[in-house]
């Protein structure tokens, strides 16, 4: 252990958080505000009163089928008020919610359920399209249940009970499910909450992002744990909900960089200064040059870079920022760590660097999960006292390559791995590996990523054997459609390009510049 102060680390500010889950903060709100509107999804506004009785109503049906605390429930996430009860009275019952994002293949959709091993199902009619997977476990229509007042409360979780459970790329090719406890989940809605302003400041949220990723919790969470509306969106194609005039702003809205890039070559991009009062980027690394080509529509508008692994509960660094007031560096930097939250910048021994030298980011702290469903860690998790922090606590290894800078700030370099981002989401180039070696005939593959308005994902694949070589559009389909048995449609690569070497660099790393100078030369 080490006894000198880290000479490249930096701590969030210290701060009480009191609420022993975020169920006692929703609670809070139907006692003090009930007729406040909790969710706007279409023409129905469902009051916090409205989301705390049916939230009673899923716990109770749950406790009939036979689920308690420490279980699982798999939740059929749309975007509706009674996805959002249903996962509300999951936790009530201090059991933890599941997402199952309801666009992913069912191949996926079976992995993540054999991970879970949910005692039952959730699902609001399931609204949102795909096919309820068959399970021999209790499946509930949470719409079915009565909205009957006066239903006994469950004993409510504590901060070391399991929230949610949300499943990420695996190296292996299987995903791993993330355990966030109520104690991480309090301590970010209430860190994000102050970030993004004060109880008066705007009308919520809007919610258009998948329920099976954790970057769309900021856009749930956030506004229920401060008494503000949450506003479901069908998809980014619902620019009325979602960038529609009139009316008071949101408090925030929360998009990847992907996401601005596209509504940026709409014919009518979005006024951001007209709907929302801080704009907050995640999930991907940020561009200063995306803001300057958003600048003329950013009057007035706070704008946020928030960082953070799903491992790390949704967030665990934010950097504030506007228009006139865009650093220099090559990307926005992702400034100080949460409430309660530690940042260690180290080398692969995990010993300190130096400030102002590239290093790779481990999080301590309230922000850290309390590691993957059945106790794999593959490394990532280990305690804070091997950082020469005040330990014993949990630390987690992000892989993600930053600095230090002079004035105290974290600025991202890239990762340390090979995973990538695509369009906000993460994936593990092994799991991408394991389902395109599994196609017959392909001996190797490498990955790039085509950044625009949307990202592409573009493979390039050697075949082996001595069998005729097939056509590449026909071979091309066949990748295709096995990836997107496996995988969420944005991880299936737009082009899939027949090259005879996959070329690696002097440092046994893929050199995919040569391997599509290569493809390009046919």
């Amino acid at each position: 252990m080490l006894s000198a102060p880290h000479p490249s680390s930096i701590a969030g500010e210290v701060r009480p958080v009191t609420a022993e889950s975020f169920v006692h903060l929703v609670r809070g709100h139907a006692r003090t505000r009930p007729d406040a509107v909790a969710i706007r999804s279409g023409r129905e506004r469902i009051t916090y009163r409205q989301v705390w009785q049916r939230s009673l109503a899923v716990a109770a049906a749950l406790r009939e089928a036979g689920t308690g605390p420490g279980d699982r429930v798999a939740v059929w996430a749309d975007r509706t008020a009674g996805t959002v009860a249903g996962a509300l009275g999951v936790m009530a019952l201090g059991a933890a919610y599941v997402p199952i994002d309801p666009t992913h293949p069912g191949e996926r959709t079976a992995s993540v359920l054999a991970g879970a091993a949910p005692t039952a199902l959730l699902h609001d009619g399931a609204r949102g399209g795909g096919t309820l997977p068959a399970l021999s476990v209790p499946v509930i229509d949470v719409r079915e249940l009565p909205e009957a007042a006066g239903l006994p409360e469950p004993a409510l979780p504590g901060p070391h009970d399991i929230a949610y459970v949300v499943f990420t790329s695996g190296s292996t090719g299987t995903p791993k499910g993330v355990m966030v406890p109520h104690g991480s989940l309090t301590n970010y809605v209430a860190w994000c909450g102050d970030l993004v302003g004060g109880a008066d400041s705007g009308s919520g949220s809007p919610l258009f992002g998948s329920l099976g990723f954790d970057l769309a919790m900021t856009s749930l969470w956030v506004p229920l744990a401060q008494g503000r509306t949450v506003t479901t969106v069908a998809g980014i194609w619902d620019q009325e909900t979602l960038f529609g005039e009139g009316g008071d702003p949101y408090t925030f809205v929360k998009m990847t960089p992907s996401h601005a890039r596209f509504f940026d070559v709409l014919a009518e991009p979005p006024r951001y200064d007209r709907v929302t009062r801080l704009l907050m980027f995640g999930g991907e690394g940020l561009d200063p040059a995306l803001i300057a080509s958003l600048r003329s529509r950013l009057d007035g508008v706070l704008l946020v870079n928030h960082y953070g692994p799903t491992e790390t509960t949704i967030g665990c660094c934010a950097y504030r920022f506007d228009r006139d007031s865009v650093p220099s560096t090559p990307t926005v930097p992702i400034g100080r760590p949460a409430w309660n939250t530690r940042a260690y910048v180290v080398d692969e021994g995990l010993r300190p660097v130096a400030p102002g030298t590239p290093g790779e980011l481990v999080i301590a702290g309230r922000a850290v999960a309390a590691g993957y469903l059945g106790g794999a860690d593959s490394g990532k998790f280990l305690d804070e006292g091997e950082l020469g922090g005040p330990g014993p606590g949990r630390a987690y290894r992000t892989g993600d390559t930053v600095e230090l800078l002079a004035d105290g700030e974290l600025l991202y370099l890239g990762r340390g791995d090979d995973q990538l981002k695509v369009n906000g989401h993460r994936v593990e180039l092994g799991e991408l590996r394991h389902h395109v070696l599994g196609v017959p005939g392909v001996a190797d593959a490498a990955f790039d990523i085509v950044r625009g308005p949307v990202d592409t994902l573009e493979l390039y694949v050697r075949l082996g054997g001595r069998g005729p070589r097939p056509g590449a559009e026909e071979f091309s389909k066949v990748v295709r459609g096995t990836l997107a048995a496996a995988l969420p449609s944005a991880l299936v690569p737009g082009a899939v390009h027949l090259v005879d070497e996959i070329v690696v660099n002097a440092n046994g790393k893929t050199d995919i510049a040569a391997t599509r100078a290569r493809a390009d030369r046919g």
